[in-house]
């Protein structure tokens, strides 16, 4: 398992490259800051080169991209042109991996996905369309996408970032949640990020994340996915209120997850860093 980080400074980005992370993550705190572009060009850096870019409310580096719901009433070729031109922005900024599309279903009373117009829609066949045109631009571009947020995290209660999130009901209520990521897995998709959900009627201790059956029974052996999971940024409070950082991170580490990611805290990172450098 490796680990993907986020800086708030030039100087934690300097250390970041130096320790060769495996992965870097540009949050919404250091995007607008160009020595960072500066610093991964000149260092050469090899590494996952990640930021959330979905356009609307998240989106860090390239701005003034309308949000997937206003997407979503485009015709097929608007959308793919601005998320096309988004893309080779993105590109610009070396990033190779943008933590989207959203494939969670629209609910307008969601306060962390609907209420911020992060979803296409409520109809998953509508989200795996534009969905597909938003993967193809970045690919037609060279860049790789990881979808998010396996699973459910549209319909649930709750914003993790600040509290638990909760999925009122069972794996049947979930199905129409399901349906964008079975479509993308049996594509091949190179990449998933989990929620920070608690779906109690299944696991009434852990959230998604770092649940057995969520990610090993449901999700690896059942929709047979053989591709890279990466974990929703560990510093939410709905993890970390529940859980210490290092506990989180040997359970993810035992349900073959593959990458966490911790956005920002160097404290934090220099922990996970050494813990996972001589344990694993």
């Amino acid at each position: 398992m490796m680990l993907i980080a986020g800086f708030e400074s030039i100087d934690e980005l300097k250390y970041l490259i130096k320790i060769e992370i495996p992965g870097i993550f540009i949050g919404s705190w250091i995007a607008n800051e160009p020595k960072v572009y500066e610093i991964i060009r000149e260092s050469n850096y090899k590494g996952i080169i990640a930021t959330d870019n979905e356009g609307g409310y998240a989106s860090w580096i390239v701005k003034d991209i309308p949000s997937p719901k206003e997407l979503s009433n485009l015709n097929p070729y608007d959308f793919y042109s601005i998320i096309y031109n988004m893309a080779l922005k993105l590109k610009e900024h070396y990033i190779n991996l943008n933590f989207a599309p959203v494939l969670d279903l629209y609910d307008p009373i969601n306060v962390v996905i609907g209420k911020k117009n992060r979803a296409f829609s409520e109809d998953p066949y509508k989200v795996i369309f534009y969905s597909s045109l938003f993967i193809k631009a970045h690919s037609d571009v060279g860049i790789k996408n990881c979808i998010k947020h396996f699973v459910g995290q549209g319909r649930a209660i709750g914003d993790p970032h600040h509290k638990k999130s909760i999925f009122i009901g069972g794996l049947k209520d979930l199905r129409k949640d399901l349906l964008p990521f079975m479509f993308f897995i049996k594509m091949g998709i190179e990449y998933i990020m989990t929620a920070h959900v608690f779906v109690p009627s299944i696991d009434k201790e852990k959230p998604i994340t770092l649940s057995r059956f969520f990610i090993v029974e449901l999700l690896r052996n059942l929709l047979s996915y053989k591709g890279k999971i990466i974990t929703d940024d560990l510093n939410m409070n709905a993890i970390r209120e529940h859980f210490d950082i290092i506990d989180a991170v040997r359970i993810a580490k035992s349900l073959t997850i593959d990458y966490i990611l911790i956005s920002r805290g160097i404290e934090t990172i220099e922990k996970v860093y050494k813990f996972l450098k001589f344990n694993y």
